[in-house]
């Protein structure tokens, strides 16, 4: 409204109808111009909520990284990609060992921490092609496309020493934390009722649960319906 009245102001002071009609023309493009702008500017923050809550809705707060959700239908396409291209597919679930000692001897908030520190080594330490996330609880799961299980166990050997070589810390005491991992790949597995992606989830999942009843901090990998343990290094 401003900006009409400074724009017909001269038309005011002048009896020139010529005057008028340039100052109507002035101000609507004013106006024009900053009804523009302003819904330019509104669609961007729609946009920036937008992506903050499709963020929510697929990332964990506590570590960043995309949850559950997220990581399930990102498996079935790299599972589709794999059949369909006759490409290797391997996954690695991984989990912190005695974590729950870890929240009863130091509080939660070191808990907390060290599922934070332990998913920034993760990502760290993985190809860029390579898609990891949180799986639940202490859990986290990494789709390593293009690789079999026998080079994917060097992948996570490499995540199991690196997570054991760094300490955390929170304002005092220095916790040491450990993962199991287990290994599969789609070579080494046979879809059943819930098909090939779910094959593979559980696959990894038994060599993992096998590296923990074995004493934890190892890595096993899944076989053709048995596990094979390697070496600590």
């Amino acid at each position: 409204m401003a900006v009409i009245v400074l724009a017909l102001l001269p038309a005011a002071l002048f009896d020139d109808r010529t005057l008028t009609v340039i100052a109507l023309l002035g101000a609507s493009l004013v106006v024009l111009a900053i009804s523009v702008a302003a819904a330019s500017r509104l669609m961007r923050l729609l946009e920036t909520a937008n992506d903050k809550i499709a963020t929510l809705t697929t990332h964990d707060d506590l570590t960043g990284l995309p949850n559950r959700r997220w990581f399930f239908d990102r498996l079935d396409e790299e599972v589709d990609r794999a059949r369909r291209y006759g490409n290797e597919l391997s996954l690695i679930m991984v989990d912190i060992d005695h974590f729950r000692q870890v929240n009863d001897t130091f509080g939660h908030p070191l808990g907390d921490l060290a599922l934070a520190e332990v998913a920034r080594l993760l990502s760290a330490n993985i190809r860029t092609s390579d898609i990891v996330a949180r799986y639940g609880g202490e859990e986290f799961v990494i789709i390593i496309p293009e690789s079999g299980a026998e080079k994917t166990v060097q992948a996570a050997e490499k995540l199991r020493m690196v997570v054991e070589v760094n300490d955390i810390s929170l304002e005092g005491p220095e916790v040491k934390v450990t993962v199991s991992c287990g290994v599969a790949d789609l070579k080494s597995v046979v879809p059943g009722k819930g098909g090939l992606r779910d094959a593979l989830v559980l696959a990894a999942d038994h060599a993992l649960h096998r590296a923990k009843e074995n004493g934890r901090n190892q890595t096993l990998m899944h076989v053709a319906e048995h596990e094979r343990q390697l070496p600590l290094v």
